[in-house]
């Protein structure tokens, strides 16, 4: 069981993507954690940007994922990507200067 476990697990950290999956899971639990603090009141402003930026770097790296396979999928990741980056421009700028 152990060599078929450990062949699995060789296999595993050779696929591709596996990075970018493990990145995903993590900025999804951060993401989760920062809602979780914005629902409660902590944190004000900036982790209403922090949930957008981060947001937005998660879709990023599902934008790359998805134009390495040439999928049709890559364009719509493009433009949410886009769209939370500019969700997160203008929080921040609302942030730094309204106060």
């Amino acid at each position: 069981m152990n060599k078929k476990l450990k062949i699995y697990k060789e296999n595993l950290l050779k696929h591709e993507y596996f990075l970018l999956d493990v990145v995903n899971l993590f900025l999804g639990i951060a993401i989760i954690a920062c809602c979780a603090l914005a629902l409660l009141g902590e944190g004000g402003v900036f982790i209403h940007s922090l949930v957008f930026l981060l947001g937005g770097i998660l879709m990023l790296l599902n934008t790359i994922k998805n134009i390495r396979r040439k999928s049709l999928l890559a364009v719509t990741f493009a433009i949410f990507t886009v769209f939370m980056f500019g969700i997160y421009a203008y929080i921040f700028y609302y942030y730094i200067h309204m106060g």
